[in-house]
């Protein structure tokens, strides 16, 4: 009986010592990638870098970056440090009482993904020397808080020109979530509302537990996406080759619903169209030319290069503006003629511009305001 006693607790002390290697592996594994997540696979996007601890409460946008503050954005394939002025954007300090150029707009003006001299404003800024230029972008923000953005901060600048950064693979789905927040009445931090509430549940632990692995685990994640990357990769993604042995990661669902949310009689469409007709005519009372710069995704430009078809999901707000007789640049053509001589302008794995891309918007723009629009004259 003894015998069989010890080699019970034996067999027992094996498992016991196979479960601890087990967890201890898991857990050096999920340290690793918590301490460097550009580590990760570049075409298995995980969690990004949500970025909370930055933002504020603002009674009118919504929320704002902290004022004066130091910060880093990372993501699967880029880790840039940022800065914010006094006011919680990525200007120079201090303000002049006038500026030139006024951009406003979402992550794409900010310059999410790169350093504070390489976002598209701050190219501009130094192309233009004589004219200032205040870079109003915030990240995750939708047209109504670029119009509420120009009123707060824009317009005592009485800017010669207003620039709109337009990128419809976020704005037609950020639009509705804003709109509610207002009618809601809620207040509060709005980036903070649409964070997911997590709650831990007596009742129901394997689906709390799920959602803290989901929102915390890296590991977790590589794993989930590992199970289903296969069966979804041939209908939901696709792989752009790039000269370097790189790929570029695009998803054709994200535009194909941008596109039907584009179509003048749904919901998101007036929701984009409203606000950005508002400010243009805020501006020109004061006598401010408009621009509104249509800024591409990247399954627009790279999906033509695989032969796949990348409808116009801008098309439709482009001739409802134009109408209006706002000002529009397509930077569309322009991208695609740079991805066909081989030029990488975005990200591999996440959706925004790169150093080149930025650039590209940057000079773009000062073609137009230089030589089509005349509005500026170094």
């Amino acid at each position: 009986m003894e015998k069989l006693g010890f080699m019970a607790w034996e067999k027992c002390s094996k498992v016991g010592l196979l479960l601890c290697s087990l967890l201890l592996s898991l857990l050096l594994a999920e340290g690793f990638l918590q301490l460097f997540p550009p580590c990760q696979t570049r075409h298995l996007p995980l969690a990004q870098n949500e970025n909370f601890e930055y933002y504020i409460a603002h009674p009118d946008i919504g929320y704002l970056l902290k004022p004066a503050v130091s910060g880093v954005l990372w993501g699967c394939d880029f880790r840039a440090a940022f800065h914010t002025d006094s006011h919680g954007f990525r200007n120079p300090w201090p303000w002049p009482e006038k500026a030139e150029i006024i951009a406003v707009g979402d992550s794409l003006t900010f310059g999410f993904g790169v350093k504070d001299e390489e976002a598209w404003p701050s190219v501009l800024a130094r192309a233009l020397p004589r004219s200032r230029v205040i870079n109003l972008g915030l990240m995750g923000a939708c047209p109504e808080q670029y119009l509420r953005l120009y009123e707060t901060f824009g317009a005592k600048m009485r800017p010669r020109v207003l620039l709109v950064g337009v990128f419809l693979g976020n704005d037609f789905h950020e639009a509705p979530g804003f709109d509610r927040w207002l009618k809601s009445k809620a207040g509060g931090n709005y980036m903070l509302s649409q964070r997911p509430p997590l709650r831990f549940s007596l009742r129901h632990p394997r689906q709390s537990i799920k959602g803290l692995l989901t929102r915390y685990s890296y590991l977790y994640n590589l794993v989930r996406v590992m199970r289903t990357y296969d069966r979804n990769n041939s209908t939901e993604r696709r792989l752009f080759p790039l000269a370097d042995g790189h790929q570029l990661l695009l998803f054709p669902t994200r535009l194909a619903q941008a596109v039907t949310m584009g179509q003048p009689d749904h919901e998101e469409f007036e929701e984009v169209f409203r606000p950005i007709n508002r400010m243009s005519a805020l501006a020109r009372e004061d006598g401010t030319h408009v621009l509104v710069v249509f800024q591409p995704s990247k399954e627009e430009i790279y999906l033509p290069l695989l032969g796949e078809p990348a409808p116009d999901a801008g098309g439709p707000l482009r001739t409802a503006l134009q109408k209006q007789g706002i000002d529009c640049l397509d930077l569309t053509p322009a991208f695609r003629q740079r991805a066909r001589a081989g030029d990488q302008l975005f990200f591999e794995a996440d959706g925004h511009p790169n150093r080149l891309g930025y650039a590209l918007i940057a000079e773009e723009i000062l073609t137009y305001l230089t030589e089509q629009a005349g509005c500026l004259r170094q």
